[in-house]
């Protein structure tokens, strides 16, 4: 007597049926992690963004000087970086520094003193300032530009996706869900 040995294995048939399983799912899938990793990326900049305004409001107080963020167009770039001009494009990255002289410029020569740098805020679809303004605190911690908000947007520009930064007069910071909230 002949004993046959059946191999069993994945006929043509289910594997096409596993494959294409498979690419619905990825289909589906996808664009909802493109979306969890925007939203992860607007809150690490906002989150990063809220831990330099209170950084430099502490060292205000801390040294008992004004301590100037301002927007700069070469953070990174350069051996002393600069404020910038004009703009109110914060993706391009800022500076942080003790300004002894008051004059609002990051000088060495002067005294002032470089106390942090961000360079370009990759994976974003801008930050914006609502309108072009020095952040400078006061040793007493409050602001002497007034208050101001930024506007962080994801890369898509979803507008679900943006997230805001409130800066009051007070120098204290928070963050918003609301995009259209009207930072007082």
């Amino acid at each position: 007597m002949l004993l046959k040995k059946h191999l069993h294995g994945f006929t043509l048939v289910e594997s096409l049926v596993v494959v294409s399983i498979t690419a619905i799912l990825l289909a589906v899938g996808v664009p909802s992690m493109r979306s969890i990793a925007e939203r992860n990326a607007i809150s690490s900049q906002v989150n990063n963004f809220l831990g330099v305004l209170i950084f430099a409001r502490s060292e205000a107080i801390k040294r008992g000087a004004e301590v100037v963020v301002c927007r700069s167009a070469n953070a990174e770039s350069s051996a002393t970086p600069t404020c910038a001009a004009s703009g109110t494009g914060w993706e391009t990255g800022w500076i942080v520094f003790l300004d002894r002289n008051g004059d609002g410029q990051n000088a060495a020569s002067q005294g002032d003193v470089l106390l942090r740098v961000q360079g370009p805020v990759s994976n974003s679809g801008g930050v914006e300032q609502i309108s072009f303004r020095k952040l400078v605190f006061r040793s007493t911690g409050l602001l002497s530009s007034g208050a101001s908000s930024f506007t962080f947007n994801s890369k898509s520009l979803d507008s679900t996706q943006r997230r805001r930064v409130c800066l009051s007069f007070t120098g204290r910071a928070r963050a918003t869900n609301n995009p259209t909230e009207v930072c007082q």
